[in-house]
Protein backbone atom coordinates (compact mmCIF):
# COMPACT_ATOMS: atom_id res chain seq x y z
CA UNK A 1 0.00 0.00 0.00
CA UNK A 2 1.53 3.34 -1.04
CA UNK A 3 1.36 5.93 1.69
CA UNK A 4 1.48 8.73 -0.86
CA UNK A 5 -1.94 7.59 -2.04
CA UNK A 6 -3.38 7.67 1.50
CA UNK A 7 -1.60 10.50 3.29
CA UNK A 8 0.00 13.72 2.24
CA UNK A 9 3.60 13.42 3.39
CA UNK A 10 6.09 16.07 2.38
CA UNK A 11 9.00 13.71 1.73
CA UNK A 12 12.37 15.46 1.29
CA UNK A 13 13.17 13.21 -1.68
CA UNK A 14 11.22 11.67 -4.54
CA UNK A 15 10.13 8.29 -3.16
CA UNK A 16 9.15 7.03 -6.62
CA UNK A 17 12.68 7.70 -7.82
CA UNK A 18 14.11 6.03 -4.72
CA UNK A 19 12.21 2.86 -5.65
CA UNK A 20 14.54 2.48 -8.63
CA UNK A 21 17.37 1.84 -6.16
CA UNK A 22 15.71 0.09 -3.21
CA UNK A 23 12.49 -0.75 -1.36
CA UNK A 24 11.70 2.47 0.61
CA UNK A 25 9.58 0.51 3.12
CA UNK A 26 12.81 -0.65 4.76
CA UNK A 27 14.58 2.69 4.92
CA UNK A 28 14.08 5.60 7.34
CA UNK A 29 13.71 8.80 5.32
CA UNK A 30 15.01 11.98 6.96
CA UNK A 31 15.81 15.23 5.20
CA UNK A 32 19.50 14.92 6.20
CA UNK A 33 20.11 11.17 5.79
CA UNK A 34 18.61 7.80 4.98
CA UNK A 35 18.93 5.05 7.59
CA UNK A 36 18.76 1.41 6.51
CA UNK A 37 16.24 -0.61 8.54
CA UNK A 38 16.81 -3.91 6.76
CA UNK A 39 19.48 -4.11 4.06
CA UNK A 40 18.25 -7.41 2.61
CA UNK A 41 14.57 -6.45 2.35
CA UNK A 42 15.50 -2.98 1.11
CA UNK A 43 17.53 -4.76 -1.61
CA UNK A 44 20.50 -2.51 -0.97
CA UNK A 45 24.09 -3.21 -1.90
CA UNK A 46 27.11 -1.01 -1.21
CA UNK A 47 27.07 0.07 -4.84
CA UNK A 48 23.39 1.06 -4.68
CA UNK A 49 23.99 2.99 -1.47
CA UNK A 50 26.79 4.93 -3.17
CA UNK A 51 24.55 5.63 -6.16
CA UNK A 52 21.78 6.95 -3.90
CA UNK A 53 24.25 9.25 -2.16
CA UNK A 54 25.51 10.50 -5.52
CA UNK A 55 22.14 10.96 -7.24
CA UNK A 56 20.10 12.22 -4.26
CA UNK A 57 22.87 14.14 -2.50
CA UNK A 58 22.03 12.58 0.86
CA UNK A 59 24.10 10.14 2.97
CA UNK A 60 22.92 6.55 3.49
CA UNK A 61 23.66 5.25 7.00
CA UNK A 62 23.91 1.56 7.78
CA UNK A 63 24.18 0.40 11.40
CA UNK A 64 24.06 -3.31 12.15
CA UNK A 65 22.67 -2.57 15.62
CA UNK A 66 19.93 -0.32 14.23
CA UNK A 67 19.05 -3.04 11.73
CA UNK A 68 18.94 -5.54 14.62
CA UNK A 69 16.49 -3.52 16.73
CA UNK A 70 14.39 -2.72 13.66
CA UNK A 71 14.08 -6.42 12.80
CA UNK A 72 13.30 -7.27 16.43
CA UNK A 73 10.55 -4.66 16.57
CA UNK A 74 9.16 -5.95 13.27
CA UNK A 75 8.86 -9.49 14.61
CA UNK A 76 7.29 -8.22 17.85
CA UNK A 77 4.77 -6.06 15.98
CA UNK A 78 3.81 -8.99 13.76
CA UNK A 79 3.52 -11.44 16.68
CA UNK A 80 1.05 -9.28 18.61
CA UNK A 81 -0.60 -7.59 15.60
CA UNK A 82 0.32 -4.21 17.07
CA UNK A 83 0.14 -2.07 13.93
CA UNK A 84 -2.39 -2.43 11.13
CA UNK A 85 -2.66 -0.77 7.71
CA UNK A 86 -3.75 2.88 7.83
CA UNK A 87 -3.53 3.18 11.60
CA UNK A 88 -3.14 6.70 12.98
CA UNK A 89 -0.27 6.48 15.46
CA UNK A 90 0.29 9.15 18.10
CA UNK A 91 3.74 8.84 19.68
CA UNK A 92 4.25 10.08 23.23
CA UNK A 93 7.56 11.86 22.65
CA UNK A 94 9.73 12.91 25.57
CA UNK A 95 12.72 13.20 23.26
CA UNK A 96 14.69 10.66 25.28
CA UNK A 97 16.47 7.72 23.67
CA UNK A 98 13.50 5.34 23.77
CA UNK A 99 10.79 7.59 22.35
CA UNK A 100 13.07 9.03 19.65
CA UNK A 101 14.22 5.56 18.62
CA UNK A 102 10.55 4.50 18.44
CA UNK A 103 9.74 7.49 16.23
CA UNK A 104 12.49 6.50 13.77
CA UNK A 105 11.57 2.80 13.85
CA UNK A 106 7.95 3.64 13.04
CA UNK A 107 8.78 5.99 10.15
CA UNK A 108 9.08 3.28 7.42
CA UNK A 109 5.60 1.99 8.37
CA UNK A 110 4.23 5.08 6.62
CA UNK A 111 5.21 3.40 3.38
CA UNK A 112 4.91 -0.21 4.52
CA UNK A 113 1.40 0.06 6.03
CA UNK A 114 0.27 3.53 4.98
CA UNK A 115 0.04 4.74 8.59
CA UNK A 116 0.09 8.35 9.76
CA UNK A 117 2.31 9.49 12.62
CA UNK A 118 1.96 12.46 14.95
CA UNK A 119 4.29 13.15 17.88
CA UNK A 120 3.04 14.78 21.08
CA UNK A 121 5.24 16.07 23.88
CA UNK A 122 3.42 16.64 27.16
CA UNK A 123 4.71 19.72 28.99
CA UNK A 124 4.22 18.70 32.61
CA UNK A 125 4.74 20.44 35.95
CA UNK A 126 6.95 18.28 38.18
CA UNK A 127 6.88 20.20 41.46
CA UNK A 128 7.79 23.45 39.72
CA UNK A 129 10.13 21.89 37.15
CA UNK A 130 8.99 21.79 33.54
CA UNK A 131 11.58 19.74 31.56
CA UNK A 132 9.42 20.06 28.43
CA UNK A 133 8.57 23.76 28.68
CA UNK A 134 8.42 26.55 26.10
CA UNK A 135 10.20 25.61 22.87
CA UNK A 136 11.60 29.12 22.48
CA UNK A 137 13.30 28.91 25.88
CA UNK A 138 14.17 25.21 26.08
CA UNK A 139 17.16 24.17 23.97
CA UNK A 140 16.50 20.47 24.48
CA UNK A 141 12.87 20.76 23.41
CA UNK A 142 13.90 22.72 20.33
CA UNK A 143 16.20 19.84 19.36
CA UNK A 144 13.37 17.34 19.92
CA UNK A 145 11.24 19.40 17.55
CA UNK A 146 14.08 19.46 15.01
CA UNK A 147 14.22 15.65 15.02
CA UNK A 148 10.53 15.58 14.07
CA UNK A 149 11.18 18.12 11.33
CA UNK A 150 13.98 15.92 9.95
CA UNK A 151 11.45 13.05 9.73
CA UNK A 152 8.64 15.30 8.42
CA UNK A 153 6.45 14.16 11.31
CA UNK A 154 4.04 16.70 12.87
CA UNK A 155 4.98 17.58 16.45
CA UNK A 156 2.71 19.13 19.07
CA UNK A 157 3.66 20.37 22.54
CA UNK A 158 0.71 20.43 24.93
CA UNK A 159 0.91 21.83 28.47
CA UNK A 160 -0.99 20.95 31.64
CA UNK A 161 -1.14 23.08 34.79
CA UNK A 162 -1.36 20.27 37.35
CA UNK A 163 1.60 19.62 39.65
CA UNK A 164 2.00 15.84 39.31
CA UNK A 165 3.79 15.58 42.68
CA UNK A 166 0.95 17.30 44.54
CA UNK A 167 -1.56 15.27 42.50
CA UNK A 168 0.04 12.03 43.66
CA UNK A 169 -0.14 13.17 47.30
CA UNK A 170 -3.81 14.03 46.84
CA UNK A 171 -4.55 10.59 45.37
CA UNK A 172 -2.72 8.89 48.26
CA UNK A 173 -4.55 10.90 50.92
CA UNK A 174 -7.93 10.23 49.29
CA UNK A 175 -7.37 6.58 48.37
CA UNK A 176 -10.37 4.35 49.07
CA UNK A 177 -8.03 1.64 50.33
CA UNK A 178 -5.66 2.76 53.08
CA UNK A 179 -1.97 2.02 52.64
CA UNK A 180 -1.89 2.69 48.90
CA UNK A 181 0.75 5.23 47.92
CA UNK A 182 0.61 6.85 44.49
CA UNK A 183 3.91 7.95 43.00
CA UNK A 184 4.40 11.12 40.90
CA UNK A 185 5.12 8.76 37.98
CA UNK A 186 1.52 7.50 38.24
CA UNK A 187 0.07 11.02 38.14
CA UNK A 188 2.46 11.89 35.31
CA UNK A 189 1.23 8.86 33.35
CA UNK A 190 -2.43 9.79 33.93
CA UNK A 191 -1.82 13.38 32.85
CA UNK A 192 -0.01 12.35 29.67
CA UNK A 193 -2.85 10.00 28.81
CA UNK A 194 -5.37 12.77 29.47
CA UNK A 195 -3.46 15.13 27.15
CA UNK A 196 -3.02 12.65 24.31
CA UNK A 197 -6.49 11.07 24.37
CA UNK A 198 -8.16 14.48 24.42
CA UNK A 199 -5.94 15.63 21.54
CA UNK A 200 -7.06 12.62 19.51
CA UNK A 201 -10.70 13.21 20.42
CA UNK A 202 -10.50 16.87 19.36
CA UNK A 203 -8.51 16.23 16.18
CA UNK A 204 -9.69 12.84 14.95
CA UNK A 205 -10.66 14.26 11.54
CA UNK A 206 -7.50 16.28 10.96
CA UNK A 207 -4.90 13.51 10.80
CA UNK A 208 -3.03 13.08 7.52
CA UNK A 209 -5.57 11.96 4.91
CA UNK A 210 -5.88 12.54 1.22
CA UNK A 211 -8.52 15.10 2.03
CA UNK A 212 -11.61 13.33 0.72
CA UNK A 213 -14.88 13.58 2.62
CA UNK A 214 -15.16 9.80 2.57
CA UNK A 215 -11.80 9.36 4.32
CA UNK A 216 -12.67 11.94 6.97
CA UNK A 217 -15.97 10.19 7.57
CA UNK A 218 -14.22 6.82 7.90
CA UNK A 219 -11.57 8.25 10.23
CA UNK A 220 -14.25 9.62 12.55
CA UNK A 221 -15.93 6.21 12.65
CA UNK A 222 -12.60 4.53 13.29
CA UNK A 223 -11.99 6.76 16.29
CA UNK A 224 -15.41 5.98 17.71
CA UNK A 225 -14.67 2.26 17.87
CA UNK A 226 -11.06 2.90 18.99
CA UNK A 227 -9.53 0.61 16.40
CA UNK A 228 -7.63 2.97 14.13
CA UNK A 229 -6.06 5.43 16.58
CA UNK A 230 -3.22 4.12 18.69
CA UNK A 231 -0.96 5.77 21.24
CA UNK A 232 2.62 4.49 21.06
CA UNK A 233 4.95 4.63 24.06
CA UNK A 234 8.65 3.75 24.07
CA UNK A 235 8.60 1.24 26.93
CA UNK A 236 11.52 -1.18 26.71
CA UNK A 237 12.61 -4.59 27.96
CA UNK A 238 14.03 -2.90 31.09
CA UNK A 239 10.72 -1.14 31.78
CA UNK A 240 8.88 -4.46 31.57
CA UNK A 241 11.25 -6.51 33.73
CA UNK A 242 11.57 -3.67 36.28
CA UNK A 243 7.76 -3.48 36.54
CA UNK A 244 7.43 -7.22 37.10
CA UNK A 245 10.06 -7.31 39.85
CA UNK A 246 8.79 -4.11 41.50
CA UNK A 247 5.29 -5.62 41.74
CA UNK A 248 6.78 -8.64 43.47
CA UNK A 249 8.72 -6.45 45.92
CA UNK A 250 5.48 -4.60 46.77
CA UNK A 251 3.52 -7.82 47.20
CA UNK A 252 1.21 -6.86 44.33
CA UNK A 253 -0.24 -9.13 41.69
CA UNK A 254 2.43 -9.95 39.12
CA UNK A 255 1.71 -8.37 35.75
CA UNK A 256 3.61 -7.78 32.54
CA UNK A 257 3.34 -4.64 30.42
CA UNK A 258 1.03 -5.30 27.46
CA UNK A 259 2.25 -4.99 23.85
CA UNK A 260 -1.21 -3.64 22.99
CA UNK A 261 -4.04 -2.77 25.35
CA UNK A 262 -7.45 -1.13 25.22
CA UNK A 263 -8.24 1.42 27.93
CA UNK A 264 -11.79 2.40 28.84
CA UNK A 265 -12.84 6.00 29.67
CA UNK A 266 -11.94 7.24 33.12
CA UNK A 267 -12.49 10.47 35.00
CA UNK A 268 -10.16 11.25 37.89
CA UNK A 269 -11.36 14.17 40.03
CA UNK A 270 -8.87 16.56 41.58
CA UNK A 271 -11.36 18.79 43.37
CA UNK A 272 -8.70 20.47 45.48
CA UNK A 273 -6.95 21.66 42.32
CA UNK A 274 -10.10 22.70 40.48
CA UNK A 275 -9.86 20.25 37.57
CA UNK A 276 -10.54 16.66 36.54
CA UNK A 277 -8.46 14.38 34.36
CA UNK A 278 -10.85 13.20 31.67
CA UNK A 279 -9.23 10.18 30.03
CA UNK A 280 -10.87 9.19 26.76
CA UNK A 281 -10.93 5.55 25.59
CA UNK A 282 -7.79 4.58 23.75
CA UNK A 283 -5.51 1.84 22.49
CA UNK A 284 -1.95 1.94 23.80
CA UNK A 285 0.84 0.11 21.98
CA UNK A 286 4.42 -0.61 23.06
CA UNK A 287 6.28 -1.70 19.89
CA UNK A 288 9.81 -1.75 21.40
CA UNK A 289 8.92 -3.70 24.55
CA UNK A 290 11.30 -6.52 23.60
CA UNK A 291 14.32 -4.26 22.96
CA UNK A 292 17.12 -3.52 25.42
CA UNK A 293 18.07 0.07 26.17
CA UNK A 294 21.77 -0.54 25.56
CA UNK A 295 20.95 -1.58 21.99
CA UNK A 296 18.85 1.55 21.51
CA UNK A 297 21.66 3.80 22.74
CA UNK A 298 24.23 2.11 20.50
CA UNK A 299 21.93 2.28 17.46
CA UNK A 300 21.26 6.00 17.97
CA UNK A 301 24.96 6.70 18.41
CA UNK A 302 25.93 4.74 15.30
CA UNK A 303 23.28 6.59 13.27
CA UNK A 304 24.28 9.94 14.82
CA UNK A 305 20.77 10.65 16.10
CA UNK A 306 20.58 13.20 18.92
CA UNK A 307 18.38 12.42 21.92
CA UNK A 308 17.42 14.29 25.07
CA UNK A 309 19.06 12.96 28.25
CA UNK A 310 15.97 13.78 30.29
CA UNK A 311 16.99 11.61 33.26
CA UNK A 312 19.12 14.55 34.43
CA UNK A 313 16.04 16.79 34.58
CA UNK A 314 13.27 14.76 36.22
CA UNK A 315 13.79 14.32 40.01
CA UNK A 316 11.74 11.12 39.92
CA UNK A 317 13.54 9.41 37.04
CA UNK A 318 15.31 6.09 37.50
CA UNK A 319 18.62 7.91 37.97
CA UNK A 320 17.34 10.39 40.56
CA UNK A 321 14.47 8.62 42.31
CA UNK A 322 14.65 6.19 45.23
CA UNK A 323 11.52 4.09 44.79
CA UNK A 324 10.99 0.34 44.55
CA UNK A 325 11.11 0.40 40.76
CA UNK A 326 14.61 1.89 40.87
CA UNK A 327 15.72 -0.79 43.32
CA UNK A 328 14.24 -3.49 41.12
CA UNK A 329 16.15 -2.05 38.16
CA UNK A 330 19.50 -2.17 39.93
CA UNK A 331 18.90 -5.67 41.34
CA UNK A 332 18.41 -6.90 37.76
CA UNK A 333 21.32 -4.79 36.49
CA UNK A 334 23.61 -6.42 39.05
CA UNK A 335 22.38 -9.90 38.10
CA UNK A 336 23.00 -9.12 34.41
CA UNK A 337 26.74 -9.06 35.11
CA UNK A 338 26.69 -12.84 35.49
CA UNK A 339 23.38 -13.70 33.78
CA UNK A 340 23.19 -11.52 30.64
CA UNK A 341 19.67 -12.60 29.68
CA UNK A 342 18.16 -12.45 33.18
CA UNK A 343 15.62 -9.79 32.15
CA UNK A 344 14.34 -11.91 29.27
CA UNK A 345 14.02 -14.88 31.64
CA UNK A 346 12.06 -12.81 34.21
CA UNK A 347 9.61 -11.77 31.48
CA UNK A 348 9.40 -15.26 29.96
CA UNK A 349 8.76 -16.88 33.34
CA UNK A 350 6.09 -14.30 34.16
CA UNK A 351 4.25 -14.75 30.86
CA UNK A 352 4.31 -18.54 31.27
CA UNK A 353 2.78 -18.09 34.72
CA UNK A 354 0.16 -15.38 34.12
CA UNK A 355 -0.63 -15.89 30.44
CA UNK A 356 -2.17 -12.73 29.00
CA UNK A 357 -2.71 -10.97 32.34
CA UNK A 358 -0.99 -7.82 31.14
CA UNK A 359 -0.86 -4.46 32.89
Amino acid sequence: MKSSENYKIDYPIDVKELKKYCNPSYVVIRDDKLIVSNKRYAKLSKEKMKNIEKDFGIPVVYSRVYEEISEKMGRFVAKYNIINPRNNIVVGLSGGKDSLALLHLLEPYRRKFGISITAITADLNIDGKRPWGNIEENTHLKKVHEQCEHLRIPHKIISHCGNVVEMSRYLTENAKVKGIEYSPCFSCSLTRRHIITNYIHDNCETFETNGTDENKKNNSKNYNNHKNYKIAFGHTLEDNSDTILANMFKGDKIKSLAPIKEFTPMNVPFDEFGFNLDLKPCTIIRPILAIKEEKIVKALEECDIWYYKDKDECPYSRANGDGIRKRAHFVLKDLEKNIPNVREMVISSTLKTIGDDFE
